[in-house]
């Protein structure tokens, strides 16, 4: 095994953006040009070794970057090296020959380096869907894909399975290999992936019970099975047992029963006990389990014990910001306190209660919800005073405050999502008056503040908000700019025929000329298209979609949206455009209620026809 000191010198130089010839930007440009694997005759010539060199660059960050990571776990250099290497094999996976016997694995092993280098997302996205045989998959890739997709129970099941079955058991693989044509290296193959299953069969009993001696017992395990593979010359099953190895060892480092404090910082230490253990199965059970918390999670899950410490989240969306204020409403809840949570937006407050009902029912905890007019009924103020969690917009709360100021005398949380609308606008100047009164209160020290935002700026105005929710007490808020997933920046160029897109802002970044090109005239028309902005912002999201992608495209004015709509219904039904809805019998529903609401002639109706949403 190599030094830190050497892992580093030599991922330094291989993480260089001109690394081999800038392989990773090279095969990002060959992979999204070619189609089923094949080029297009006027594409430009790419190095016939290509998917060569794309393999050896990924499987020598992979190597090095688990190497650095066993001696320094979390190590930068390492999570690059991963990040890198699952970029490598993506775009040998990514529109590649869908009959390459080689697809499989190298897709698994695309999503298991992004996993490890904390790109979950994209390792999901990866992983989709499960298909052993179409892929090419054996049991021991079935399972870590499992794995990654969190569907624990089908690890357990994929693995029994295979652990059940005669021809596995080791007295029948002995007796093959005493007799007569027994084929050793089938029989250590076999050896090789029952042993990934036991192992993961002991790491889904330690996620399920906490107990750590289980994941030390799938650690042996694996590590015996790693030497086995390397000394009997099997390069794939080795590879998959050291990524399974690399990804236990991050899972069970980053899972609730590590992170999650076992006691909070003040009193209530039984009951918070046993509702932690409670809340962690309740979300192991899930479909797909939610086993860990993510890096954005980490320094807030522990401070989230702490109720006497109001915190300011900001973090990015889709980073977690809604488990922290889970883990908040925990530890109120163990301390016999309620919730409020507060959400400006109505959509936001139905959203907000089908989350935190399903997170907390299974604690025993009831959940309400209060939005619409600002006024307060009867059914408003006892859900005010008696359920364990309220959803409220501002203005509803508000109103009962004013009301009877002391129906919020037995809350110990205030949850405030969306933080950055406290701000000048009307609506939002209400909402931090509101926060205003809040901590103004005479009792205010007895009710902690959880602040969330996602777009909260840096810097002073982030240090000015920090200081006002906590009242000036010390404290800095959760800040961390991790994603669970690549966020890029690029730009489309129309050269009058057809259109370049860039996938960098860098100008000697990765590109891809034609990317889509001008149609003929067809049903009656006379000019080509794309003839405006539009058509080239609809034709490009439908050759991503070509790709297996969805698309978002954001449209910076409301009065625009509509037009966008009106123009994808005429490209579709002109041929320009092909339909994107496969099923039409999944919209119907959808269908109806939009018809009664807007009318059928809608434009946000018409486009469900064509599988388009249009929300604005």
């Amino acid at each position: 095994m190599e030094t830190i000191e050497e892992l580093v010198e030599f991922l330094q130089h291989a993480l260089d953006d001109h690394a081999r010839g800038r392989v990773l930007d090279t095969g990002e440009a060959w992979s999204i040009i070619r189609q089923d694997g094949v080029i297009p005759d006027d594409a430009p010539v790419f190095r016939p070794t290509l998917s060569a060199d794309l393999a050896e660059y990924g499987f020598a960050l992979l190597d090095a970057g688990l190497e650095l990571n066993a001696l320094d776990a979390g190590h930068l250099l390492a999570k690059r090296a991963f990040k890198n290497s699952g970029k490598a094999f993506e775009n040998l996976v990514r529109n590649c020959d869908p009959t390459d016997p080689k697809r499989g694995f190298y897709r698994v092993i695309a999503a298991a380096s992004y996993h490890l280098g904390g790109f979950t997302a994209i390792a999901y996205v990866l992983s989709r869907p499960v298909d052993a045989e179409e892929q090419n998959l054996n049991t021991a890739e079935t399972c870590l894909v499992r794995l990654m997709l969190r569907d624990l129970e089908g690890v357990l099941n994929t693995a029994r399975e295979w652990l059940r079955d005669d021809r596995h058991l080791d007295a029948a693989i002995v007796e093959r290999l005493q007799g007569a044509g027994g084929n050793l290296d089938a029989e250590i193959g076999l050896i090789l992936i029952g042993s990934v299953c036991r192992a993961l069969s002991c790491f889904e009993f330690a996620l399920r019970t906490g107990e750590p001696r289980f994941v030390e017992n799938s650690r042996e395990i694996l590590l015996e099975a790693a030497k086995l593979a390397s000394e009997s010359g099997m390069p794939s099953l080795w590879w998959v047992i050291r990524l399974t190895l690399g990804l236990l060892d991050d899972l069970w480092n980053q899972s609730l029963h590590v992170v999650l404090p076992n006691d909070p910082s003040s009193g209530a230490l039984e009951r918070y006990s046993d509702l932690r253990m409670i809340f962690i199965s309740s979300l192991f059970a899930r479909k797909l389990a939610e086993i860990e918390l993510w890096p954005s999670q980490v320094d807030a899950a522990k401070r989230a014990a702490d109720p006497n410490d109001d915190l300011v989240v900001a973090l990015p969306t889709s980073a977690g910001k809604t488990r922290i204020a889970e883990l908040a409403t925990l530890t109120a809840l163990a301390l016999g306190k309620r919730t409020m949570i507060v959400t400006p937006l109505r959509a936001l407050s139905a959203q907000s209660e089908r989350s935190f009902r399903s997170r907390f029912a299974p604690l025993g905890a009831t959940v309400s919800s209060l939005y619409g007019k600002s006024g307060l009924s009867e059914g408003d103020a006892d859900a005010l005073r008696n359920h364990n969690i309220v959803v409220s917009t501002p203005e509803k709360l508000d109103f009962a405050l004013r009301s009877d100021p002391a129906i919020i005398d037995n809350v110990g949380l205030i949850v405030l999502d969306e933080g950055h609308l406290i701000g000048p606008d009307e609506r939002e100047i209400r909402y931090e008056i509101f926060v205003q009164r809040l901590l103004r209160r005479a009792d205010a020290r007895e009710r902690r503040i959880v602040c969330l935002s996602a777009i909260l700026p840096d810097g002073e105005h982030l240090n000015d908000m920090t200081a006002w929710i906590r009242s000036d007490k010390d404290g800095e808020p959760v800040r961390l700019k991790w994603q669970p997933t690549d966020q890029r920046f690029g730009t489309f160029e129309w050269g009058g025929t057809s259109g370049r897109l860039n996938y960098s802002l860098d100008n000697n970044g990765p590109f891809v000329e034609g990317f889509i090109r001008q149609l003929p005239p067809r049903g009656g028309d006379h000019k080509p298209y794309p003839r405006e902005l539009k058509d080239v912002v609809l034709m490009s999201a439908w050759r991503f979609v070509t790709e297996g992608k969805r698309v978002l495209i954001h449209i910076t004015q409301a009065n625009w949206v509509e037009g966008y709509g009106k123009q994808a219904v005429r490209l579709v039904e002109k041929g320009y455009l092909p339909s994107l809805l496969e099923a039409p019998e999944d919209v119907e529903s959808a269908m109806t209620i939009g018809a009664e609401w807007l009318g059928r002639d809608h434009p946000a109706v018409q486009c469900l026809l064509y599988g388009i949403a249009v929300h604005h």
